[in-house]
C-alpha cells in the first residue's frame, strides 16, 4: 500500500490551510509557493490526508 511521505502530507495540510483561508477572504483560488491551487489539487490534498490518516489508524488499531 502507497504510505504518503511526510513531505506529502505537511503539503496537504498547507494546501487545505491556504484555501480555507481563501475562502474566508472571499477568494476563489490562491498561489502557494508559486503554484494555482484549484479545486483539482484541493481534491487530491483531501485524497491524500484521507489515506495517511487511515493507514495511521490501522497502525494504530
Amino acid at each position: 500500500m502507497f504510505t504518503p511521505s511526510e513531505a506529502e502530507v505537511t503539503k496537504a495540510r498547507r494546501i487545505l490551510e491556504a484555501m480555507a483561508q481563501a475562502a474566508k477572504e472571499g477568494r476563489g483560488a490562491v498561489s502557494l509557493d508559486g503554484r494555482l491551487i484549484d479545486i483539482a489539487s484541493i481534491r487530491m490534498a483531501e485524497a491524500l490526508l484521507a489515506k495517511a490518516d487511515s493507514i495511521s489508524a490501522a497502525a494504530k488499531g
